[in-house]
């Protein structure tokens, strides 16, 4: 499998070389990550492996996957420039030619804070995962553990879709809520050992404020093998924090109910601020909530056809615009998303520091 993997990255970074045009590229892309494509299919031998086999070629199968990945990008990029170039020396008439120069691209700093975390977690074997923003209610809910009328339902403010003019049982289409519903795609389309993340736009029909808006990002974590327990939460959770506000932080855990969660835990940071001293930030307490997350439900498990008792989860979310906020200072949720370029230019200065 070892040899098969490495095989596949070799044959594949060749013809991503030789590609000629972005429709070359998208080929290529097909082949290795559509729905019959080689890093789709590959990991459906994986329940064959020993755990030994497993420790090895998982990790590897990540890494080539993101290498290749990222090798199609880079050409895409290389032919999109080389085009860009051959336009510039055609002329529209005599010593006239088209001007094909664009000012550098600057990155939002949420886009630049989001892709910092994802690479955090991808030098540890995590993947990234989409799912959809309009979605049903059996993903956003129902399949976490939370059917209809259940209390916990009014934790979170609903935007749904008028869906009866598309055949569609009102009530039962929805702006997700959270980036959860990605969960049982997660479960269900691959083997455990599982290591994916989720980064993506959530709704909710909020009365907005300096700390609340209805257009917000959530980050995701969905961990599942044998024996996974508290222990490991507080690994991974302390891992990020380090990784992401330096190696002083330290993370604590605290009891929090989510309902697709058991036990679940809020997850707090050594305040960034005074270093555990206490301040007005954090109350006086040293310590500061920065995420929320659990063991993964037995039912969740169950839902997605993996047996609880053989195996465990974790799910670890946060809200990068919360996180920015602690980092940089920022007392307004709202300026993330209004515009305001003077606000996103100073911001871009301190996160090239």
């Amino acid at each position: 499998m070892e040899e098969k993997i490495n095989q596949i990255s070799i044959v594949y970074k060749q013809k991503i070389d030789q590609a000629k045009n972005l429709s070359d590229l998208d080929l290529i892309y097909i082949d290795l990550f559509g729905k019959n494509g080689e890093m789709t299919l590959l990991p459906r031998q994986f329940s064959k492996l020993i755990k030994e086999e497993l420790k090895i070629i998982s990790p590897l199968f990540n890494k080539i996957k993101n290498y290749l990945s990222e090798q199609i990008e880079l050409k895409r990029a290389q032919i999109k420039e080389d085009s860009y170039s051959k336009l510039s020396t055609e002329t529209l008439s005599i010593n006239e030619k088209i001007n094909f120069t664009l000012p550098k691209a600057k990155l939002h700093p949420l886009t630049v804070f989001e892709r910092q975390t994802a690479d955090i977690f991808k030098k540890i074997g995590f993947s990234q995962f989409e799912a959809p923003y309009i979605d049903t209610d059996y993903y956003n809910f129902e399949a976490l553990n939370i059917p209809e009328e259940h209390p916990a339902r009014d934790l979170w403010d609903t935007l749904y879709i008028d869906s009866e003019k598309y055949g569609i049982q009102p009530g039962k289409l929805l702006l997700r809520t959270h980036t959860s519903n990605s969960q049982l795609r997660i479960l269900k389309r691959y083997n455990p050992p599982i290591r994916i993340m989720n980064i993506g736009t959530s709704f909710r029909y909020e009365n907005l404020d300096a700390r609340h808006e209805h257009t917000f990002d959530q980050f995701e974590l969905v961990f599942v093998d044998k024996n996974l327990s508290l222990a490991d939460l507080q690994y991974l959770s302390e891992y990020y924090l380090k990784e992401a506000f330096g190696q002083q932080m330290k993370a604590r855990l605290r009891p929090k109910y989510y309902p697709f969660v058991e036990p679940g835990a809020g997850i707090d940071a050594l305040c960034i601020f005074c270093k555990g001293q206490g301040c007005k930030i954090c109350g006086n307490t040293g310590w500061i909530e920065l995420a929320g997350a659990g063991m993964i439900h037995p039912k969740v498990l169950e839902n997605a056809g993996i047996n609880p008792k053989e195996y465990s989860g974790i799910a670890w979310g946060i809200g990068p615009e919360r996180m920015l906020m602690l980092k940089y200072g920022i007392n307004d949720l709202r300026l993330f998303r209004n515009g305001d370029l003077d606000f996103l230019e100073k911001l871009e200065i301190e996160e090239k520091r």
